[in-house]
């Protein structure tokens, strides 16, 4: 007697057993959504240090830029401290001399002070000399201080004496012993004037009469 079944006998089981197997396979077959893989993270550490990177380049682009500006500033400021001093260095040796000559023009206008008037060719001689000598002082911008009458300015103005003087007001020159010089805003020497004062009363010894 055979124990083994026949299946093939049973047509029931038959399409079970077929249609679990369809069923297995629709399933096998269905596609499945896959979640996106995490970025790994070496990646990740790579990008970080590609951007860090970048950000201290930047940084130091910044830097080197800064300092470029700073030394083209510095250099301006030093170009123009030489022209300044340069500027400078000329107009003192030009004030030198200037002051040099200025006791000779002095000379030249006490000898026409005191000349007589018929001296002639020799009187005509020195009024040009002079003259031309203050001509020239002139176009180099030196200018005469001559205060007479005028306030008294201590920062022109040198006071050698203290003049009782009812024809000029108190604080005024009341006469100018030497003429003073001035070039652009800078004085090359004062002028030495004497200053008018209040003149004191007096007694006239008339006294009171009894």
């Amino acid at each position: 007697m055979n124990d083994e079944k026949d299946f093939s006998a049973d047509p029931g089981i038959v399409d079970d057993d077929i249609e679990i197997e369809f069923v297995d396979e629709e399933k096998s077959l269905t596609p499945v959504a896959q979640e996106p893989e995490p970025p790994k993270a070496e990646e990740t550490s790579t990008e970080n240090s590609v951007r860090d990177e970048v950000d201290q380049l930047k940084a130091e682009l910044d830097h080197v830029r800064d300092l470029h500006l700073r030394k083209l500033a510095e250099f301006d400021n030093f170009r123009k401290r030489v022209e300044r001093e340069r500027e400078e260095r000329q107009q003192a040796a030009a004030e030198d001399l200037v002051k040099d000559l200025l006791p000779v023009l002095d000379n030249f206008e006490r000898a026409l002070e005191h000349a007589d008037n018929d001296s002639g060719a020799l009187r005509e001689g020195v009024e040009m000399i002079a003259r031309q000598f203050k001509e020239t002082l002139l176009r180099r911008g030196v200018v005469a201080v001559d205060p007479l009458g005028e306030a008294f300015d201590p920062g022109l103005h040198e006071a050698v004496q203290r003049v009782e003087d009812s024809d000029h007001p108190p604080g005024t020159v009341a006469f100018v012993m030497l003429k003073g010089y001035t070039r652009g805003d800078r004085l090359l020497r004062p002028a030495m004037v004497g200053v008018a004062v209040e003149p004191e009363p007096r007694d006239n010894g008339g006294g009171e009469l009894s």
